[in-house]
């Protein structure tokens, strides 16, 4: 049986290169405009995503862990931050979080209240924290030339040799994914 809230889902990925001179400051910014449109903002490194589908189906578990009530922390964006890391260690998700210089970031917007459109919301998001937004696609792995992005990945998720042998290079996505979906069962 299809999963309903699959169709419902309401998000919106700001992906790009952004100046962040102090992360509390961003992060702030980043807060009013959540608060004003009543949605939730979540900023990631870029570098530690493996794609799209690896922020939506975070977003997707971290919305039915809420739902449950068998979330690990009461804020949404936190539990989002979790789950696309993979970690149950708050102190160990954030280090999937922003940080300060010229980084490449991949901002979610989550709504879960109501169908509004998240257009305006991400002008806004774009408009005050002066991301250089990229295309989405360019955060999926198989774009990316650059083996310093597999690098990280393997290590964020611990992810070892023996097992891309088994599975093939081609399939780290689906190893980062697979600790996404595994952070349920590690709860």
């Amino acid at each position: 049986m299809p999963d309903s809230k699959e169709q419902e889902l309401n998000c919106k990925i700001v992906a790009g290169i952004v100046s962040i001179k102090s992360v509390d400051d961003f992060l702030s910014v980043l807060r009013e405009i959540a608060q004003k449109y009543v949605v939730t903002i979540q900023a990631m490194d870029a570098e530690l995503i493996a794609g799209e589908e690896h922020i939506k189906s975070a977003v997707k578990k971290a919305i039915r862990a809420v739902e449950k009530k068998k979330s690990i922390t009461s804020d949404l964006s936190l539990e989002i931050l979790l789950y696309a890391a993979g970690k149950r260690q708050i102190e160990r998700a954030l280090t999937m979080g922003v940080t300060k210089g010229d980084k490449k970031v991949a901002i979610v917007i989550v709504d879960v209240t109501s169908k509004k459109d998240l257009g305006e919301v991400a002008e806004e998001v774009k408009r005050k924290t002066g991301i250089k937004e990229e295309p989405i696609r360019e955060l999926e792995l198989d774009v990316e030339d650059n083996e310093s992005k597999k690098d990280k990945l393997k290590k964020f998720f611990a992810i070892s040799e023996g097992e891309l042998n088994a599975v093939g290079e081609e399939k780290l996505k689906m190893l980062v994914l697979e600790r996404v979906a595994l952070l349920d069962v590690l709860k």
